[in-house]
Formats: structure tokens, sequence, C-alpha cells
């Protein structure tokens, strides 16, 4: 297998573009030896200088590590800008001294992140540089800037590239390869967890007359209007795609049927009221189906399918639910079943009276909204109960805030512009469960063990040293 053999088959393998790859390794002009680590810090490919500098071949270098290439203090150094990297730096770079068979080399390493298609670090790119073979700093220098502009298109061509092959070129809605990718993930999770997985199929009634009368450049118009319109009208976790023609598909994790519904009605209802181009009004049909635990994607998207056939039959304009539905307990969401009550215990307390009150009455609060949940209370009484959590949330991060400032906690801003991320989340998801498209357990679930628990025992423990009674002298 040569070179390029290897860099194709790499890139395939970890979902890299080729061409992207081809150019990370570098010209052999430059002079710079050039690698890519995986996150182990294993090497996964090098380029000929590399290669030459080490009297390696590619597959000889397959899999070995700094530890095995330098004396220990320079492999520590390396390892130390390797967690940089991975740690969130842009770039890092390190001057040493290389023994390399037998014979010393002044380096310039120069390290950077290789991110995938979602934007994670999939590997650590490293360039080294011998300068006493650069000539001088200014060469060094210029091929220094190089590389980091490469990095950079990389980084740019890999986004975009990504964007290209999960996008719909024309709405900017998914596109199907990318709903296959999300549809394992989900389908999984319903499997393991029995979180409830729903789906809407939709598209738009009479769309031959539209392009007929007004040509295929309004029919095009008209598509993007109606995907900005249904993202508009989406929760976070919803995702649309584009199936094909003027046929959409919303999938809706941790979604039951029933609130599926009255998505699917507010879809409707948003589409038949907004203004399109040149074909003024537009309406929808929309079929809906919950997925049944092991059931298989192509019979659900069936059932999906002729739930909007029903729906055309009878008239467009109007949406149709799927008969075959899993039938589920309590609040109607799987997830219901599976929320915990939370416990105090005296190690929750940080030492000052104010806040152990308050993260006191959060618990209590939060206890009080799941009683009312699983008791099956009417729907106003649960909706006063998550206003009233929401408030106290809201009040305790802001005295809160004041008491850890006081305290002279270094990271107190850091840690306001967490309250306000929060904050900021449950004010959306409250929206949403008022407007009856999100059930209540995903709403507890977030309010009582991501805001209440999970950050009290996470986020607030970094300022409970700040707190405590100094001991006396």
């Amino acid at each position: 297998m040569n070179e390029n053999d290897l860099i194709y088959s790499f890139a395939k393998a970890n979902v890299i573009q080729a061409s992207g790859l081809i150019a990370l390794m570098m010209p052999q002009t430059l002079g710079a030896g050039v690698a890519v680590k995986a996150m182990d810090g294993r090497y996964k490919l090098v380029n000929q200088v590399m290669q030459g500098y080490f009297s390696k071949t590619s597959q000889q270098f397959s899999s070995l590590t700094d530890a095995e290439l330098f004396p220990t203090e320079v492999a520590a150094q390396l390892q130390q800008s390797d967690a940089q990297i991975m740690a969130g730096a842009a770039t890092c770079s390190d001057q040493l001294d290389c023994w390399i068979d037998g014979r010393s080399i002044q380096c310039l390493w120069f390290k950077f992140p290789v991110h995938g298609p979602d934007g994670q670090i999939l590997f650590i790119g490293a360039a080294m540089l011998d300068t006493a073979r650069m000539g001088d700093i200014d060469k060094m220098q210029k091929s220094l800037e190089l590389l980091q502009n490469t990095n950079q298109e990389l980084q740019k061509t890999l986004v975009e590239l990504s964007k290209l092959a999960s996008t719909d070129k024309l709405t900017g809605a998914w596109n199907r390869r990318r709903l296959e990718e999300a549809l394992l993930n989900e389908m999984d999770r319903l499997k393991r967890y029995d979180h409830p997985l729903s789906m809407l199929i939709l598209d738009i009634d009479l769309f031959k007359k539209v392009n007929d009368e007004h040509g295929h450049s309004v029919g095009d118009e008209v598509l993007v209007k109606l995907a900005n319109v249904l993202q508009s009208s989406l929760r976070a976790s919803d995702t649309l795609t584009r199936w094909g023609g003027e046929e959409f598909v919303v999938l809706c994790p941790n979604t039951t049927l029933s609130t599926v519904t009255l998505l699917a009605e507010r879809l409707r209802t948003n589409v038949a009221m907004a203004i399109f181009p040149t074909a003024k009004h537009v309406t929808i049909s929309l079929g809906a189906a919950e997925c049944m635990v092991g059931e298989a994607w192509e019979d659900w998207f069936k059932r999906a399918d002729a739930a909007l056939y029903r729906a055309k039959a009878g008239g467009r304009n109007q949406v149709q639910v799927a008969p075959e539905a899993p039938q589920r307990d309590g609040a109607g969401n799987a997830m219901t079943a599976n929320l915990v009550r939370l416990s105090w215990h005296a190690a929750y307390e940080c030492g000052n009276p104010v806040i152990d009150e308050q993260h006191r009455g959060l618990f209590a609060d939060a206890n009080h909204l799941l009683g009312a949940v699983l008791s099956d209370r009417p729907e106003a009484e649960v909706a006063a109960l998550v206003n009233t959590l929401v408030r106290d949330v809201v009040q305790h991060f802001k005295d809160e805030e004041v008491i850890i400032r006081a305290a002279g906690y270094p990271h107190a801003a850091e840690h306001a512009a967490i309250h306000n991320a929060l904050v900021d989340k449950a004010v959306l998801l409250v929206k949403h469960f008022h407007d009856g498209t999100l059930a209540i357990g995903e709403l507890f679930q977030f309010l009582a063990h991501d805001v209440v628990a999970r950050h009290m025992l996470g986020a607030d423990r970094e300022f409970f040293g700040y707190l405590q009674p100094k001991p006396k002298s």
C-alpha cells in the first residue's frame, strides 16, 4: 500500500475528506515533517519528511507514541502540548532539542486540532520543523504561517463539505443521509431506555398547481419559505428533513404521539397563516406516527406515510394519526415512569445558610411538581408548580451570585454565565410546555435534574470552599 492509499484509507475510515487531509500533509518543499496523531497519542499518519527524519515507513510509524520515538523529557513536553490541544487550544508550539537516529536536531513543533464534521476533535495535527534546515528565522516563520493557513483552510473545507453532504441545497433542511444517521441513534435510545420517538411526514397541498400556474422558480421560493416557517415552529430537539420534492419529515425525539399531534397541528396552523411568494396562501397535510419498540424504520415510515395519505384523501389541510401507537401510562410519556424524587443530604450543604435553605427549597419544589405529575393532577395545577419552580430558581441564582461575589470566588462571572444559559433554556422549554408541544416529563427532567440536582452537585461545589468558615488561628 503506497502513501496515497494510506491517506485515502485513513480519511475514509475516519470520515475526513481525503482532499483536505492531503492538503494537511503539506508540500514536501517546506521541509516540514507533518503527522496526524490519535487522541491516545499514537501516530496514525505521517508525511515523507517525517518518515525521513526517523528512517521509518508509514507502516512502521503507525501506532508509535512520542515515548517510543524520543527521550523521556522531550516526550513529556510533546505530550503536554497534546493535552493543550485536547483541552481546546487552537494552536501551540514547542522548541526542542531532539535526538533522532543518534543526532541532535533543534526543532520547532507546531500542534493544531483536526476536527470532524461535527466539530469534535478527532485527531491532533503535528508539524516538525528542523530550524537548521529552514536556513533563517524569516523563512521558518513564513512556513509556520503557511501551516496555520493550511489548517484554517482545512477546517473551513471540512465544515463546508459536511454541510453540503448533510443538508438540502435549496431549503437548508437536512437531507435523507443526515436523517438516516440521526435515526440510528434515536431508535437505539428508544430500544435501550424506552424514550418515546415520533415522526411527522408532511407535504404541500396541490403543489403541482403552484408549479403549473407560476413556474418552478416560484415553486422553489415556496419550498424555501415553507422550510423557514416549519423551522421557526419546531422545538430545539426536533429536526426537519426534505425527503423529496415538496415532502418533508420531522423527527421528534422524546415525544409521544399525543405531543407530536399537537405539534403537527401547530405546524399546520402556522403554515396556513403565512404569506408565500406569489402563491400567497399554501396549506399542508401531515401524518403522525410514534415508533413502537422493535419496529423497523421502514414499517414506522409506512405507518406515518399512510396517515399522510388519509389526510390528503380526507380533504387536505389536516393532521391524521397512525392508529397503531404504543400505549404509555401515566402522563403520556415513558420518561415519566423513570423520573426520580430528589432526596436532600447534609453533604449537599455549602455552609452558607441562605444558599443551603434555597437549595433545600428547590428540592422541595421539584418533588411537589413530581407528585402532581405522578398523581395526574389537573393541567393548571401542574403548570402553576412549574412556574413556582422556575421563579424560585431565578431568584436563587440572583441571590447566589451576590453571595459568591462577596466571598471572593474568582470564577463568579463564569458561574453567572452558566446560570443565564440554564434560565434561557428553562424559559424556552416552559414556553413549549405551555404551548402543548413539550411533554411534562421532558420539562421535569431538565428543571429538576439538570438545573437543580446536577448543577448543585457539579458547578456549585466549585465555590463551596470560599463559603466555609475560616479556621481560628
